[in-house]
Parts: structure tokens; sequence; C-alpha cells
């Protein structure tokens, strides 16, 4: 299964001092990208990144449940200090074939304009 994954830190903008900013890149930044680069190169993270001029993520994850997507949201440093959201998704392919079954269904309850 597909998932989006948008990860917010809550409280973006300057650190109170150089030594927080250094500290919070350190102990954050630095160990939320290496664990990505991971997830990528294992192929749970199939696409996205970090997002221009924000601390944050968009990410398109596979994983076999939400429980295991959980698991792979939770291993991110920046998780315990970002609001995070997590959007499960199907193929193109999937919705098409729903429509499709739908579409058939609205036109055999559609009253006939025959005469």
């Amino acid at each position: 299964m597909l998932f989006l994954v948008e990860l917010d830190h809550v409280k973006s903008g300057s650190l109170a001092t150089p030594e927080a900013g250094r500290a919070f890149i350190e102990q954050v930044i630095l160990p939320t990208l290496a664990r990505a680069e991971r997830l990528v190169a294992e192929k749970k993270i199939l696409s996205g990144g970090p997002v221009v001029g924000r601390v944050a993520l968009r990410l398109i994850m596979e994983a076999d449940s939400s429980e295991q997507v959980d698991r792979l949201v939770t291993s991110l440093p920046i998780w315990p200090l970002a609001e995070t959201r997590v959007t499960p998704l199907i193929s193109f392919g999937e919705r098409r074939e729903h429509v499709k079954g739908l579409l058939e269904s609205l036109t055999a309850a559609a009253p006939s304009t025959k005469k």
C-alpha cells in the first residue's frame, strides 16, 4: 500500500540560541535525513523529500499495513516534534476500476429514455 506522509516541525523558525540551533541540527535534522536515506535505500520511501524553506517532509511510503507505516514514521527522529498526517493512497488503476463500476451502477439505475 502507498501512503502520503506529511511531517511539519511545529515550532519552525529561529531557535533561541546558536547552541540550541546546533543541537537541533545535530540531534534531529541530520539523524532524520540519515534515517530517511536508509528508508529510501530499503525502498520504503518511494518519493518525496524535505520541503523547501521549512522544517518539513513530504514522503510517499510503501508499507504492507498502516501499522508498518506507523513504525516507519515514528522511527524518524523529527517525529516527536512534528505534526504528522498520513493518508492512505490507492493506484490510479484501482480508482479507474472503482469509478467504472460506479458508472455501470448509475447507468443501470437510470430510467430509460427510449420510447
